[in-house]
């Protein structure tokens, strides 16, 4: 068994972190530290991290165990079970089991059982043989199949649901609902029928008078799971202090951040339509622009948390490519310096996995 911790030669400390600039392939291999690893661990036993666990790349092993987060920018394949303490964050994962004692965000999952005590959110394919299980939602952006089940208090889905039971397949959510839900929210399987729906209404009673407000004031009370909510109230908080800036004066304005935030927002299905959401992106794409060509070290970006550090570079993958090129090389830059890395270095990495990093 290999075992990296802070007294490891050849790490390179990092914010409360290390980095592993190279991880040789093991039987057993356990992180004593918060670790980031480039870019791949291949074991053929089992990972253990006492801490958060970091990868640029794949993951390969028998087992996994995390006492923090994981996070997985590669593809995640396990023969036996992965079981976090804290969230998990992947691109692909594929596992026996999968247990997070938070939420799951991946791009694609395909397990025996999946469990979360938060939300099961997948970009694309949610693939279940027994029993996929969240203690809130489940959110598939196209849908979910195989032999098995799902159960969560909200289940919502791009496509149909392809369980091999059907529409049967799904349990009875009041095994799991959350305390906070009321007793009335029975089991919901929604459709994309009524995102569209949420959408035209907004469009047809709020965009035209740019009433970003009222119209995620009527989202909110329209969403029962806490992560719904939390979104909104993170939208509105936004957009609250870009109009602010706007009218006090964005001249000097340089958390270069409110232009990931703004990117979610404006690309989003509620308002990808709208022509004030739009207007409000433009100007400060333009500030950003402009300020960068007269000083570009005036320019930073403000993230306080790591959740929002992971949200950025999740908003930066998937709406990148429609910013700026400068502004986003700048923006992608500041923030994967928050723990000590360079963009080059970060983007090299991505490349060598053929992932475009839009990083010149």
């Amino acid at each position: 068994m290999t075992t990296y911790d802070d007294k490891t030669k050849g790490i390179v400390a990092s914010d409360g972190r290390f980095i592993l600039p190279l991880c040789k392939e093991y039987d057993d291999v356990t992180f004593k530290a918060s670790y980031i690893v480039v870019p791949n661990i291949k074991c053929s036993g089992k990972i253990t991290a006492l801490f958060d666990l970091i990868v640029l790349g794949d993951v390969e092993a028998k087992e996994i165990d995390v006492k923090g987060r994981f996070v997985c920018l590669g593809n995640c394949t396990v023969s036996g079970s992965v079981i976090v303490q804290n969230e998990i964050w992947a691109n692909d994962v594929r596992a026996s089991s999968v247990e997070a004692h938070d939420r799951i965000v991946v791009q694609e999952i395909d397990g025996d059982t999946i469990i979360a005590d938060g939300s099961i959110i997948v970009g694309k394919i949610l693939a279940v043989e027994k029993l996929a299980k969240s203690a809130k939602i489940i959110l598939c952006g196209e849908t979910a199949y195989g032999a098995g089940k799902v159960a969560a208090n909200t289940i919502i889905t791009g496509e149909p649901i392809d369980l091999d039971g059907g529409e049967d397949a799904v349990e009875s959510p009041n095994l799991y609902r959350p305390v906070s839900v009321q007793p009335q929210l029975t089991k919901a399987v929604v459709a994309s029928t009524e995102p569209v729906d949420l959408v035209a209404h907004g469009e047809l009673e709020y965009a035209p008078s740019g009433d970003f407000t009222g119209y995620l004031d009527f989202l909110t009370s329209t969403v029962y799971d806490d992560e719904s909510k939390a979104k909104f109230a993170r939208w509105k908080e936004v957009l609250n202090e870009a109009e602010t800036v706007r009218q006090s004066g964005i001249s000097e304005y340089s958390n270069i951040a409110i232009i990931i935030w703004l990117a979610e927002i404006a690309w989003s299905d509620y308002f990808k339509n709208w022509k004030a959401i739009d207007d409000i992106f433009d100007v400060f794409e333009s500030h950003f622009k402009g300020l960068m060509a007269r000083d570009k070290n005036a320019v930073g970006c403000t993230i306080n948390t790591y959740d929002k550090w992971l949200e950025a570079l999740s908003i930066l993958s998937g709406f990148g490519a429609l910013i700026d090129r400068n502004v986003y090389s700048v923006a992608f830059e500041l923030v994967v310096s928050n723990l000590g890395l360079k963009a080059k270095f970060v983007s090299e990495r991505l490349n060598e996995k053929g992932w475009e990093a839009h990083v010149e």
